[in-house]
């Protein structure tokens, strides 16, 4: 056993799981890793238009895509919720969801969950950061929370409309493009219903955006029971 880790120790420190993950993706000729979040948030006031969640975060969209590369997405904006998917690289989204949060009190952001994130996808489903109203007709304020298998279910649905949606819009600019954001429930397949978003926001499946952050953009702060003992322990000699 002690010639066993004296051959360890003596080989050097080994690879992490996030050295292996590197080396394979430098292997593979990637340069830049693409990420894709989506999340759900609930609006403590209804609205009428997509204008002042638009407004804030299109201000934020913007800034951090001038700082590394362009953000690309889709956010859908319902009376009562919205849904956003973002795109690009890693530390762009985690500073833009941290604004989200800090600026929430602008839009009386509610609750919020992230549904979707993955890192390096294969390519991005949007050319552009796109935004459009769909106004529900329904009359229903609150949802109770999916469970575990709804919420999975839920989350699926969305993520099969942005994928549907994306090639469907040629350019922010384009005429075709604009027509479909004009009345995306008729014009574009899978559109999410308000209510599944408004039962999403409550769940407890998923984390919340500010726990989302906590997890992934957040350093790593372990307390190891040996730390907490005093005297401290001497150390191990071999």
């Amino acid at each position: 056993m002690a010639d066993a880790l004296r051959s360890q120790l003596e080989a050097g420190p080994r690879d992490s799981l996030l050295d292996v993950i590197l080396n394979r993706v430098q292997k593979s000729g990637k340069t830049v890793l693409t990420t894709r979040i989506v999340y759900v948030a609930r609006l403590a006031q209804r609205q009428n238009s997509s204008d002042s969640v638009r407004a804030l975060l299109s201000r934020v969209i913007e800034k951090h895509s001038s700082v590394d590369g362009e953000i690309t997405g889709f956010l859908l904006v319902y009376p009562l919720c919205y849904i956003h998917v973002i795109e690009g690289k890693t530390p762009q989204l985690m500073a833009v969801l941290r604004e989200v949060l800090s600026h929430g009190a602008d839009i009386r952001l509610g609750e919020t969950r992230v549904v979707s994130s993955c890192e390096d996808v294969p390519g991005r489903h949007f050319n552009g950061w796109y935004v459009a109203y769909n106004p529900s007709g329904t009359t229903v304020e609150h949802m109770d929370p999916l469970d575990a298998f709804g919420a999975v279910k839920g989350a699926t649905d969305i993520n099969t409309f942005l994928r549907k949606a994306g090639p469907e819009l040629l350019a922010p600019t384009d005429h075709e493009t604009r027509r479909k954001l004009s009345n995306v429930d008729a014009l574009l397949e899978d559109v999410p219903a308000q209510e599944l978003v408004l039962s999403l926001t409550p769940t407890e499946d998923a984390p919340t955006v500010a726990e989302y952050l906590d997890i992934f953009d957040a350093p790593v702060n372990v307390d190891l029971e040996s730390e907490q003992v005093w005297p401290m322990q001497p150390p191990l000699k071999y």
